[in-house]
Formats: structure tokens, sequence, C-alpha cells
């Protein structure tokens, strides 16, 4: 049975969107610091992702977080680290004893393919609960705590900053909502409020791609960062979607993570769009174009999302 929610207020449940991000080419940035490590890079969010809902009620401390299938998530998920980094830093606060949390996670893209699929789980977790309980954070305050989440279990860099803005952003220095700054290409603007217009993501994915077994490898990280650095730059003297597409290609062909089979994809898909290349990191090819037709079978078609994470 689906459960209703209504949009946060008194009956104490809420609802948060967080747009997919797709990583074209990045730039790994070592800090101790949760907040200020992170990524330089460029990368674009699509109108589908992750919807999560938020119940919390007077209770015995309980927590249940479910993905949209009903299954229970694990204790080890990077929704269940966001609500703990939430309970540490408001434990005198909050009596989190006295509360039952029910957090459900709807993701409309598939997992560990490239997605940034666990940055919308993290920012709809700390976003959701900050909002409900009144929590002393600014919207860039709480999305950070889905940044050290992140960062803390591996499973991503700069994906979150890039779902909070939305469009095609541009990561110019890394660390979390607040602290990294972000640009973006105007291609990736609406027109207006009601833009219908803009362009198409098209997407293919083959396979699961453990964002930890590329981040935490050092040689792998050495060859990242030794072709991510300059390419920001080089897209910055030329902002357009077909240079970041094509960057991200040379990115993907250059640092060797471009997987064999989703090569022959992107090739196919390049002749027909604005360009195409592997998403970071997962064995998904992606294009942006100005049409939503492609030769290529079982493709998934988004829009641009242009107005970033938000409470719906």
């Amino acid at each position: 049975m689906v459960e209703e929610y209504n949009k946060c207020g008194d009956k104490m449940q809420c609802s948060v969107f967080a747009p997919s991000h797709i990583t074209g080419f990045f730039e790994i940035v070592e800090h101790p610091d949760p907040m200020i490590k992170g990524s330089r890079g460029a990368g674009v969010t699509l109108d589908q992702g992750v919807s999560t809902k938020v119940d919390i009620t007077d209770g015995n401390g309980e927590v249940k977080i479910y993905s949209y299938d009903d299954k229970s998530l694990q204790r080890d998920s990077v929704s269940h680290q966001t609500l703990k980094l939430l309970q540490n830093k408001f434990s005198d606060e909050i009596n989190w004893n006295e509360k039952y949390i029910k957090i459900k996670h709807q993701v409309q893209v598939p997992i560990e393919t490239g997605f940034g699929a666990s940055a919308g789980i993290a920012l709809g977790t700390a976003l959701g609960v900050s909002k409900l309980l009144k929590l002393p954070l600014t919207f860039n305050n709480a999305a950070a705590v889905a940044h050290q989440a992140e960062v803390e279990l591996k499973t991503g860099l700069g994906d979150v900053i890039g779902a909070v803005n939305g469009g095609v952003p541009l990561r110019l220095s890394p660390g979390a909502p607040g602290i990294g700054k972000v640009d973006g290409l105007l291609s990736g603007k609406a027109d207006s409020l009601n833009d219908e217009e803009g362009y198409f993501i098209i997407t293919k994915s083959l396979g699961t791609i453990e964002t930890s077994s590329v981040i935490g490898d050092p040689m792998m990280v050495k060859k990242i960062n030794s072709i991510g650095s300059v390419l920001l730059q080089d897209l910055l003297k030329f902002p357009q979607i077909s240079n970041f597409m094509e960057l991200s290609q040379v990115f993907a062909q250059k640092t060797g993570l471009m997987d064999p089979k989703v090569k022959e994809i992107v090739e196919v898909m390049n002749d027909e769009t604005l360009g195409a290349s592997m998403a970071m990191l997962g064995k998904t090819a992606f294009a942006i174009s100005e049409s939503p037709d492609s030769s290529v079978e079982d493709v998934e078609v988004a829009k641009i999302d242009t107005c970033g994470c938000r409470f719906v």
C-alpha cells in the first residue's frame, strides 16, 4: 500500500527530490576534513533522481529506512550514515530516543552506475530530517551533512553539490555545499519557469562500478588527477555543452575507465547527439542531445534538471 505524505508542516512529514548527477570528468582533491575534501569537475543533472519521504513522530528511538520496494536498507547505507551524523551533531538539542523516524527512498535511476543515486539518498535524509526537526541549519548546512556522509563512506565526492545546484554544474573548487565553489553552463538553465524546451540526456546502463574501488586506488587517483586537472580549465575557455561532452570522452578514454562495451554505445551515440561519453563512475553511456531519439535500443531518456535539490 502506498502511503500518503503531506508537504512539510505540522504533521511532521515531508518529501525531498534530489536530481541524479552524472559526472563527465573530475579531479580528486584530498583533505583531512571531509567537508573540504571533494572534487573539481563537471557534470549534468537529470529530472530523474531520488524522491525521499520522511515521517517523524513521537516514539522510542526506532529508525526505519526503506527503499522504494519496501526493502530495509542496511545499517552501513549512506542514509543511515547521514542520520547518524545528524544525531551526533545535535545530541544535546534533540532527544532522539523519543522520536520515531521513517524514511523511504524511491530511486528512479540505476544504482552504482554513475547517476549519483547515493548522493540523492543522503540529501533526502539530511534535508528532510533537518526540516522536520527544525534543526539550526541552513539549506547548505544540511546538504553538507550529506556530503560528509558520502565522503566518509567513499560513495561519492562531488555529486551532492552538483545535485544541489542543478543544471550543468561546474565544480570549481572542492567541498560540501556552502564550501565548494560552483558555476554552471548557461545552456543547462531554463529559459523560463515553464521551460518545455532544453536538452535531453540519453543513457544506457550495462553494469555497476563500485565508486570506492576507484577513488580508493592510489594509482588510479594519480592517473585521474593528472588528466582531469586540465579539463575544467579547457571547459571554462569554451563553456558549451558540446565541449563538455568532448572533454568527458577524452577523460574516459585517457584514464582507461571507459568500458569496451560502453565505448561501442558511446561511438554510436556520439554521431547522433551533441556528444557522448561514459558516466563517472558506472558502466553507463550517456549523451546530451537536442532530440530524444536514438538508434541504440532500450535507452532511458531524461531532461536536464534546472532547479536542483528541493522540497516537493
